[in-house]
């Protein structure tokens, strides 16, 4: 199941080892090359020096309402890790670029995407070609370059968008047939639950047919 960065940030991290809320997601940090999410800042209580960061490696899970961490020591100071004080200096815009293919079609911009809540992998980029155009996906396999000023795409890539109601139904696909196995499952076990029940019930002694209450024949 893909997460939306719209639905990640603003979110709360918790650690698990205290309970204690460390924080809100305040942006989101992507690696251009890799297209993940490597980290993301946080906006804390109080006043503070310099922004606290949470590395994405520290992250346990991403829930519907919160992210939980291990413990409190997952949140870092921003200056203490180079490469991703770097990343929040200079950063690629994802969200409001361009894409264009490499033939020079522009297929619009990037309003979201959808990330892979276990790595932070980046795999659909939500994009929007006007007022009057709903929303397509682009699988990001089909990016060749995260620019400055644009995200250049594979040529003949808008043949390949999908509309995020497509995207979804393919997500549920595999826990669809899960459901269906599991309930096929729970009326199997019923059905013998309950000819086990009746086999039980004959074998009582109320169950079965006293042989003197039965008329003799020709009476």
């Amino acid at each position: 199941m893909f997460y939306t960065s719209k639905k990640l940030t603003g979110m709360p991290v918790v650690s698990l080892a205290d309970g204690h809320q460390l924080g809100r997601i305040k942006r989101l940090l992507i690696d251009p090359q890799k297209l993940a999410i490597v980290a993301f800042t946080v906006e804390r209580k109080g006043w503070f020096k310099e922004q606290p960061v949470i590395p994405y490696n520290h992250v346990k899970s991403v829930g519907n309402h919160a992210v939980t961490v291990d413990q409190a020591s997952a949140v870092v100071k921003l200056s203490s890790l180079p490469e991703l004080e770097a990343l929040a200096r200079h950063p690629l815009p994802i969200l409001g670029a361009r894409v264009i293919t490499e033939e020079g079609t522009v297929l619009g911009t990037v309003e979201d995407f959808r990330f892979d809540p276990q790595d932070g992998k980046i795999y659909y980029l939500d994009i929007k070609s006007g007022l009057l155009h709903g929303s397509k996906s682009l699988e990001t396999a089909q990016i060749v370059t995260c620019g400055r000023d644009a995200i250049i795409a594979r040529a003949g890539a808008e043949e390949t968008l999908k509309k995020p109601a497509g995207l979804l139904n393919i997500q549920w696909q595999d826990t669809a047939a899960g459901a269906g196995k599991a309930l096929q499952e729970a009326r199997t076990f019923t059905r013998r639950a309950t000819e086990t029940l009746n086999r039980y019930c004959r074998n009582l002694p109320f169950g079965r047919k006293n042989n003197k209450d039965v008329p003799p024949e020709g009476s």
